[in-house]
């Protein structure tokens, strides 16, 4: 069942491979293996593309095509979930970011003096040209929560991709079971 959604919904590899920024890696991207659909490529993209959605890098699609093309896994999956990180989604993933980099590092959780004082620094760092002080500090707490985050995220899509697919699995043979069944005492009784 699975499987034939994916195979349904993903694009040709063709298809993909005739975008603009895909022509960078030429015909690496027809590689079958990227087009291939089970379980274990479906949850490997997933987790490719959760850890590097998650992270606010920029041209995070890069690195995600980079590191599926490294491990051989669904392309089209794991740059669907690039598409985490999104103008609705970014100030929870920040916020998130900030609560387990202020776990790490035993801070309190930042309040809006603290925020303000920063949008100062970096205001007056932009408005002198790159000359003045900018404090670091919520920027390392940041980073290291968000890679906690996107850690965590992607170890949860990657087993819920696999608990998914298993369910659907058991189901549908559990349902042709029982097709079965019906057909069996339906030839005993003609």
């Amino acid at each position: 069942m699975p499987k034939k959604f994916f195979n349904k919904w993903l694009p040709s590899s063709e298809k993909v491979a005739r975008l603009k920024f895909m022509r960078i890696f030429g015909q690496r991207t027809l590689n079958p293996l990227l087009w291939y659909v089970n379980r274990r490529s479906i949850a490997k993209a997933m987790f490719i593309g959760t850890f590097w959605g998650i992270l606010p890098v920029p041209f995070h699609s890069l690195f995600i095509i980079l590191t599926v093309l490294w491990f051989e896994v669904n392309l089209p999956i794991g740059l669907c979930m690039a598409w985490l990180t999104n103008p609705l989604t970014v100030v929870p993933i920040l916020y998130l970011g900030f609560w387990f980099g202020t776990k790490i590092y035993h801070v309190h959780m930042i309040n809006t003096d603290m925020l303000l004082g920063v949008l100062h620094q970096i205001l007056n760092w932009l408005k002198n040209f790159g000359h003045g002080h900018i404090d670091f500090s919520l920027a390392k707490i940041l980073v290291s929560g968000l890679v906690i985050e996107a850690v965590l995220f992607a170890i949860s899509f990657y087993l819920i991709t696999h608990l998914l697919w298993r369910w659907s699995v058991v189901k549908a043979w559990k349902k042709r079971k029982q097709a079965q069944l019906s057909n069996h005492e339906i030839n005993k009784s003609l």
